[in-house]
């Protein structure tokens, strides 16, 4: 109702309320993490947006993205859409990352992004923090390290977050698409330096969130802990089977 009554005007394009809340939320998921405030949190239309910003900012014509066969699907089509060209390593007969292999191979052919879910869709594997410093150590180019199933993570397993600060180039995203149910809402984020989402900013569409999606996204917010309680059900399932 508070979001109708001003629709005749337009939204807040930098999503400062928003952002302020979104940074609240992260704290509270990675209490162990780096201080985190709304420089250093931009959401989007879905992570599906922030990754397409994210590869319009830093990948483009004559740049490469690389990935972790078999992982999620629309990372190619990214690439795609922004003439970043794509490659990939294979993955573990266990669906792990070869560390050794990936920092050998980014050593040798630096992507100018690499794209790691985790956990990774669709076979759930984790990623632990020492592989994913292993790789923002041999880049030069940015790590996004894809958390959309970040509330999933078995209790203890720690978020890329907590890297934040020993790698300015390394960007966390994540989506309330999943454990909040709110797919329909389109709201996706990414966590890193400030100076990752000035770059993104560069590249946005003019309010490219609606008032709408930023009202309905920070009242999910307040109401985290009752929309998140069947993560550790899902969970349990997930793991029975």
């Amino acid at each position: 109702a508070h979001a109708a009554a001003g629709l005749n005007r337009y939204p807040d394009r930098d999503a400062l309320a928003l952002r302020a809340d979104l940074a609240e939320y992260v704290r509270g998921d990675v209490p162990s993490g780096p201080p985190i405030d709304a420089a250093r949190v931009w959401p989007a239309n879905g992570s599906n947006e922030v990754m397409l910003q994210l590869m319009q900012a830093f990948g483009g014509p004559g740049r490469v993205a690389l990935g972790f066969a078999p992982t999620y699907s629309m990372y190619p089509d990214y690439c795609r859409d922004t003439f970043t060209g794509y490659r990939t390593l294979a993955r573990t007969a266990d669906f792990r990352v070869d560390t050794a292999a990936a920092v050998a191979h980014v050593v040798a052919q630096q992507p100018d992004i690499i794209l790691v879910a985790a956990p990774n869709n669709p076979t759930g594997t984790a990623i632990g923090l020492d592989d994913v410093d292993a790789l923002c150590r041999a880049s030069r180019g940015i790590v996004v390290v894809d958390e959309a199933y970040a509330e999933f993570r078995h209790p203890g397993t720690p978020s890329a977050i907590e890297l934040l600060d020993e790698h300015p180039r390394l960007v966390v995203t994540r989506t309330m698409s999943k454990a909040f149910a709110l797919a329909g809402g389109r709201l996706g984020y990414l966590v890193a330096a400030p100076a990752v989402v000035d770059a993104v900013q560069l590249v946005r569409l003019p309010y490219h969130l609606s008032a709408v999606t930023q009202e309905v996204a920070r009242t999910a917010l307040r109401h985290a802990p009752e929309l998140l309680a069947a993560v550790a059900s899902l969970r349990d399932e997930r793991d029975k089977l």
